[in-house]
């Protein structure tokens, strides 16, 4: 890992790279098979655990509490180690950067991903993932399954319990308070999807290993890609525009969609306010009389900081 000898040469590395992207390392102690250290970032610190046992160095994050903070030390260490692989070991020989897969080749056995959230100002981001075989895709039939974009309210609803109680699947929600740190650090929400359609496809892969992925294309096709080799996720990607044509991704859009409207409905009852979907005029107007009610730091829990819509509330 890191091209480490040791437990001790991987905190060195750890440290250097952790300290370059701003957060602060303490000293280590050791443990069983291993060592432990505090990191810091902002207000927040986390306990980060390193092993090294018979399969050789790991990282161990189950004592990070905060999402935030795990979504941007995740995503600091898997961009730097794609990065520091030889182009030939990240994309062996022979092997292409993201498959090619028309709609029509579509592998029987697929995880389908897709997320909801990513436009509107207010509310969470939210990846889903759904896993289709044989035996699934015979359960849904003739449910008139497609892009969540194209089905009214009731039948998300409806179909989401349908894909729930029948399909292999994960969601990912990132609320805003967690999204807006990470934005932060990062400027890029390509880099956020990446990490949340990465963890979402290693969740369904605990639940039971499928050989191929399928999601739309999002950003450069190599930055979903080499997350996945970072955590030496054994799978095929593919990714193309207009995925949710497949009954995969479809299913992963209605998922992603029905949780999203979910913490929407939930900031609402909280809030006491109907909270509009989009970016739109309407958005922009309920932003502003929001503020003026609670106050422009409010706006961090409830929305997408980064968004224009955001600019406008300050200047107004």
């Amino acid at each position: 890992m890191f091209g480490a000898k040791d437990r001790y040469d991987l905190y060195q590395k750890l440290k250097a790279l952790l300290q370059k992207n701003g957060f602060i390392v303490n000293p280590y102690r050791d443990i069983d098979y291993g060592l432990q250290f505090l990191l810091s970032f902002g207000n927040e610190s986390e306990l980060l655990r390193l092993y090294d046992g018979k399969k050789g160095l790991r990282l161990d994050y189950s004592q990070i509490k905060s999402q935030a903070f795990l979504s941007a030390i995740q995503t600091v260490l898997s961009e730097t180690e794609a990065r520091s692989k030889p182009m030939q070991q990240i994309v062996p020989s022979g092997e292409k950067d993201v498959e090619s897969l028309d709609s029509q080749s579509d592998p029987d056995d697929l995880i389908g991903v897709d997320e909801s959230g990513k436009g509107d100002y207010f509310g969470p981001l939210v990846v889903a993932s759904v896993r289709i075989n044989d035996e699934t895709r015979e359960k849904l039939a003739g449910l008139n399954i497609q892009d969540s974009k194209k089905l009214s309210p009731k039948a998300i609803d409806e179909l989401a319990g349908y894909i729930i109680n029948s399909c292999q699947h994960t969601v990912i929600i990132i609320g805003n308070e967690s999204y807006n740190t990470v934005y932060e650090k990062f400027q890029n929400l390509n880099h956020i999807l990446a990490w949340a359609h990465m963890k979402a496809i290693e969740d369904n892969l605990k639940q039971g290993h499928c050989p191929n992925v399928l999601c739309d294309q999002f950003a450069a096709p190599s930055l979903l890609k080499n997350a996945l080799r970072a955590k030496r996720l054994n799978v095929t990607l593919y990714q193309r525009p207009r995925a949710e044509a497949n009954l995969a991704v479809a299913c992963a859009s209605i998922l992603a969609r029905y949780y999203f409207v979910d913490q929407l409905n939930r900031m609402s009852s909280a809030y006491n306010s109907l909270f509009p979907k989009g970016s739109t005029k309407k958005v922009v107007e309920f932003a502003q009389a929001f503020v003026d009610q609670h106050g422009l730091e409010e706006i961090r829990a409830v929305a997408k900081w980064h968004f224009k819509i955001t600019n406008q509330l300050i200047l107004s």
